[in-house]
């Protein structure tokens, strides 16, 4: 297991796609502060959103963006695995279908924080150089997000590599987890309205908690979900939970699939 993930590891950081995407989000954070400090010196007083503050809440109040964008590194790495034949190839060698599942996990996982620090260094930074450091959105709510969604983020990644794995078509596989993380969640929730018990259950669902269901950030206020230690300690579970859950079910889906 260890060397195929030393060769999955050569593959991914000798490929252009880890570079490309990592580039083009780093760009793109770059951008939407140059933006928006150019629009502040063009309109002076009257343009509000020159802030720090008003940049951080854009992560800040969607944390479910975290989880996206690590399923997309996922389906990046690995959408046309079995339909290019290599996963074939790869057990033909002697590797069972766990080891392979296991090995793109820590692959994934390792390379999306690859990606999130260079991305978000790049947003923080030209955030501070180039915006008014005002607002009640401070660098600590967006720092604290990090550890607060990682597990949460690893659980959707994993769930996203098992969805493209198992299903024929991709756009299936991204249905099924689109409807996993945001429709269902959205289902329970409303249900929990009228019954107690399924909105217990609804509020560990982390579009729930994480959502404007569970925080309040605008420009007069910023109330996060991992903001107390008990708010830190469900985001906490809930990805833990979450990761064990969906890689042990991706486990028992994937040995059985057909190749």
């Amino acid at each position: 297991m260890l060397n195929y993930i030393k060769s999955e590891f050569y593959r991914v950081f000798h490929s252009k796609g880890i570079y490309y995407l990592t580039g083009i989000l780093a760009i793109l954070s770059f951008l939407l502060n140059a933006v928006l400090a150019w629009f502040g010196k063009m309109d002076g007083s009257s343009f509000p959103y020159d802030t720090t503050s008003f940049s951080y809440s854009n992560l800040v109040a969607s944390p479910m963006l975290f989880c996206v964008i690590g399923t997309i590194i996922g389906i990046v790495f690995y959408e046309g695995n079995r339909k290019n034949g290599n996963l074939k190839n790869t057990i033909a060698s002697g590797i069972s279908r766990t080891k392979i599942f296991a090995g793109q996990c820590i692959v994934t996982t390792v390379s999306a924080i690859f990606s999130l620090i260079i991305v978000v260094s790049v947003y923080i930074v030209s955030a501070v150089v180039l915006l008014q450091h005002t607002g009640p959105v401070n660098l600590m709510d967006l720092v604290t997000e990090i550890p607060a969604v990682f597990f949460i983020s690893v659980a959707a990644l994993i769930l996203g590599i098992i969805c493209i794995e198992a299903c024929e078509k991709n756009s299936i596989g991204i249905i099924i987890w689109i409807a996993i993380w945001f429709i269902i969640p959205k289902i329970f929730f409303y249900l929990g309205l009228r019954f107690d018990r399924i909105h217990s259950i609804a509020m560990w669902m982390p579009d729930n908690f994480l959502g404007t269901d569970g925080m309040t950030v605008n420009m007069s206020k910023c109330i996060t979900a991992w903001s107390t230690t008990e708010g830190m300690t469900k985001c906490f579970i809930s990805g833990i939970v979450g990761t064990i859950v969906f890689f042990m079910s991706g486990i028992v889906l994937l040995k059985k699939r057909e190749l």
